[in-house]
């Protein structure tokens, strides 16, 4: 297999972006939007976070491509043993055949990959391969991890019977675009303090969790929706708005709301971390949406006040609640 890992160390990235892309639409579109895939922000191994909304599951994802077959009429996939970090992650093997992939998938987890492929050492390296053939059944060990490209969502546990289809709501006018974009970005720059933790942002953006937070060594997700209460003299009361059909609570998720002063540019001091299960029974429902009503600029949030902490201390108390899942 020497010659597989030499060629593998000197491919370009490219073929491995294109594979990446084209799961990614695969499994979105297969589920019609029942799972939705977050990137990282910062590189540590895993190629993407895919959020199946039925249960709230996260699976982390590592795509390897390749452009062409061997002339035994195989695909042979090529890794460092060391880029091998979680044995639960799932490994996706993908041929990209002219503008889509191969008939066939192979889908594994690190563990069984590690356990199946073919080892070997060049350079004091070690090197796993997987040798495939594009066709169900046969007698290679990878035969059971071969599944048919229509069928990809469903190896992640969803296809688009399991979710039903949402009427269109009639979408209330809110211009918060630049101070919520504010607020995502101080929350990543907040955790992003913590080296413990890796970043994942959500592609496209259409669900309940905007930031994902991956604890490296517990392997442990936590999702936050971020919202930003502006507020100056003349607009001391502040309403966030939650879309209704969209809204998912899980023990996993929270919100996140962030006070920002639109005369000082800047942020409060403090924010609110609230349990999404939580955020139900704190907001009144109007027509489509969650509306939850703060003062932003004051020292008391009402009923809120229990969820109130430092916006500096933010990243640690993120990884105190993944901790808490162990």
């Amino acid at each position: 297999m020497e010659t597989d890992a030499r060629w593998h160390h000197g491919r370009t990235l490219a073929a491995g972006q294109v594979a990446e892309f084209k799961v990614w639409a695969e499994l979105v579109r297969q589920s019609m939007g029942g799972l939705h895939v977050f990137l990282p922000l910062r590189d540590m191994g895993i190629d993407g976070v895919v959020h199946r909304l039925a249960d709230g599951a996260y699976t982390p994802v590592q795509v390897k491509g390749r452009t062409e077959l061997t002339p035994a009429g195989q695909v042979h996939v090529t890794v460092t043993a060391s880029s091998l970090h979680d044995d639960e992650a799932l490994m996706v093997c993908v041929l990209i055949e002219e503008e889509r992939l191969g008939q066939m998938v192979l889908v594994a987890t690190e563990a069984q990959f590690r356990e199946l492929a073919a080892h070997d050492v060049v350079d004091g390296r070690e090197y796993l391969t997987a040798a495939f053939e594009l066709h169900a059944g046969g007698t290679s060990r990878w035969a059971r991890f071969l599944v048919e490209r229509e069928r990809l969502a469903e190896r992640f546990g969803s296809a688009a019977g399991l979710f039903p289809v949402r009427a269109a709501a009639n979408v209330l006018a809110l211009d918060r675009g630049r101070e919520g974009f504010l607020g995502e970005m101080e929350v990543v720059r907040r955790l992003a303090e913590v080296e413990a933790l890796n970043l994942f942002r959500p592609f496209p953006d259409l669900e309940t969790v905007e930031v994902l937070a991956r604890e490296v060594d517990t392997r442990g997700f936590l999702g936050l929706q971020v919202k930003t209460a502006g507020w100056d003299r003349e607009h001391l009361e502040e309403r966030i708005y939650m879309r209704r059909s969209s809204f998912r609570p899980f023990p996993t998720t929270y919100v996140c709301v962030l006070g920002w002063d639109r005369v000082a540019g800047r942020f409060g001091y403090e924010c609110l971390l609230i349990p999404s299960e939580d955020m139900v029974g704190l907001a009144r429902a109007e027509e489509e949406w969650l509306v939850l009503e703060l003062q932003p600029g004051s020292a008391h949030h009402r009923r809120l006040d229990v969820y109130r902490i430092e916006l500096s201390s933010l990243g640690q108390s993120v990884e105190a609640l993944l901790a808490a899942q162990r």
